[in-house]
């Protein structure tokens, strides 16, 4: 792992953005903290008899994610009046900024009220209720996120324009129902 600068144009002024980058020795990183998330889900669920399973921590999704497309996982910024940096991943090549998703339950994600992205992913480590360390990742069209329903009369921007937290089921609503084909398989 190394931290880096990177700086963007904006505005006509430039914001730096902190950012965390990954090599392929950090491998050794995700598979030791997946396998620490799974102890902690089984001593929840076996031994403390919990109902379900703790949230999959944002912070590997995105490290993985970062190292899989070649991005950086945003820290901070500076400079930044006006630019959003409410992303998880920052791809240098294209100058995009990327919300990732993740999920590892059946059940809604959430969405900040002002989150704004160029790109958004999903990263599916559920596997039909196996959670192994497999894991796809699907190309989300923005169009699609903001208009999906979140209930019967709102979609997800009206609920964002309310200065809610809509949530819905990605795999079921987007994924399963457009029959979407991921962009990159893998193993933790």
């Amino acid at each position: 792992m190394k931290i880096i600068s990177h700086k963007v144009n904006f505005n006509k002024k430039i914001v730096t953005l902190e950012l965390l980058t990954f090599q392929e020795e950090d491998r050794k990183i995700f598979k030791d903290t997946f396998q620490k998330y799974q102890q902690i889900n089984d001593t929840i669920i076996n031994v403390l008899k919990g109902t379900r399973r703790t949230n999959f921590p944002d912070a590997l999704s995105e490290s993985i994610f970062c190292l899989e497309f070649n991005c950086g996982k945003i820290l901070s910024s500076s400079n930044s009046t006006g630019y959003s940096t409410s992303f998880d991943c920052f791809d240098f090549k294209r100058n995009k900024r990327i919300q990732l998703k993740c999920s590892a339950s059946e059940g809604p994600s959430s969405f900040g009220p002002r989150s704004e992205y160029d790109e958004i992913y999903f990263m599916d480590i559920w596997n039909n209720g196996e959670i192994n360390g497999s894991f796809k990742i699907y190309k989300l069209d923005n169009d699609d996120i903001d208009n999906v329903k979140v209930n019967k009369k709102q979609k997800l921007t009206d609920q964002q324009e309310e200065d809610r937290r809509p949530r819905f089921d990605i795999r079921k609503q987007l994924v399963e129902t457009l029959k979407l084909e991921p962009v990159l398989i893998g193993k933790i």
